[in-house]
């Protein structure tokens, strides 16, 4: 069935809307770069709310600060209106005037509350010290606020984008991307899966062929790690691939390689490039012999053993028929 594409078009997406696109707009390598894509996207998501939750924690850290400063303003605020109150004259009688300034003990008296007034004074004058300083931080703590804000918005603002554009992606690629297995060559179909004529010393064909020029790309079905690249044998030049398809494995078998661009132990991405198409081994004519195994290699002459058809799992990008059918 034909899918509604989205292609990426440099930064932007470009989505083919009202039509359907052909398999031939398409080619592996745009896989491979969308998915890329997508990866990179989706660690820029990542990066982006890990810095959002820090300048959070910030945020946190600055308003517990303002609130402790508010209270120490609060406290301050309430003694100095308790000084201002203590400072404020009392109305002395007029016999208590002349009292002291005959009396001694009423001169010390005088005394000490003259003194008693000037510590309450500079007291005072070091709590209005204080206070200031106070505003001060509190300033400088909601200009610190306002800036941190301020990123805190610009960051949100960028996930936001950042989001969209995971979100078109994955749209993209799933609308790109085959529902398993990527048919990995264009070309003709030249035998089927099922039993075979008995030529080469097998009765049953575990496979596909593909028949196209020396040459043609060959490129990984699906996702997974090269557990062996040969050189001998009826294969000829041929590579192995394991992949983990949502839990169960799969081994898929490329088979008469001109050229083999890929080494045992590598990882390669689905669409990726991993050879051309050639003529070697036990083969009549340039083809890609194509199989999928469920689970490890287990190639049987007489049975399908647990290969199936890859005719029935694999497609072209944006599933089209895989293969011509011409046999």
């Amino acid at each position: 069935m034909w899918k509604q594409l989205i292609m990426t078009a440099g930064v932007g997406v470009l989505l083919f809307q009202g039509q359907t696109a052909s398999a031939d707009n398409m080619s592996p390598q745009d896989l491979v770069h969308t998915e890329q894509s997508l990866e990179q996207t989706k660690q820029r998501v990542k990066d982006t709310k890990q810095s959002i939750h820090a300048i959070e924690t910030k945020l946190g850290q600055i308003d517990r600060r303002a609130e402790v400063l508010r209270e120490k303003v609060e406290d301050i605020s309430k003694k100095l209106e308790e000084m201002e109150n203590e400072l404020v004259p009392t109305e002395q009688s007029f016999l208590a005037r002349v009292v002291s300034s005959v009396l001694p003990s009423a001169k010390a008296e005088a005394a000490e509350a003259e003194e008693a007034h000037q510590e309450l004074v500079e007291k005072k004058k070091q709590e209005n010290d204080t206070l200031k300083q106070l505003k001060e931080e509190q300033e400088q703590i909601e200009s610190t606020r306002q800036d941190v804000k301020r990123s805190h918005d610009e960051k949100s603002k960028q996930y936001q984008k950042q989001a969209n554009q995971l979100s078109d992606l994955k749209k993209q690629y799933e609308a790109m991307a085959p529902a398993r297995f990527l048919m990995p060559a264009e070309g003709r179909l030249s035998q089927g899966f099922g039993p075979a004529s008995g030529q080469f010393g097998y009765t049953f064909h575990n496979g596909i062929d593909i028949a196209a020029k020396t040459g043609t790309p060959i490129y990984a079905a699906e996702s997974g790690k090269v557990t062996k690249v040969g050189s001998s044998g009826p294969y000829g030049n041929h590579v192995q691939i394991e992949h983990n398809v949502d839990g169960q494995k799969w081994t898929t078998v490329y088979a008469h390689l001109h050229k083999v661009d890929t080494k045992k132990g590598e990882t390669v991405r689905q669409g990726e490039s991993i050879g051309q198409l050639g003529n070697t081994g036990n083969s009549s004519g340039p083809h890609l012999h194509f199989e999928i195994h469920k689970g490890d290699y287990n190639f049987s002459a007489t049975s399908a053993g647990n290969a199936i058809n890859p005719m029935k799992v694999a497609e072209r990008l944006g599933g089209a028929s895989p293969v011509k059918s011409t046999f």
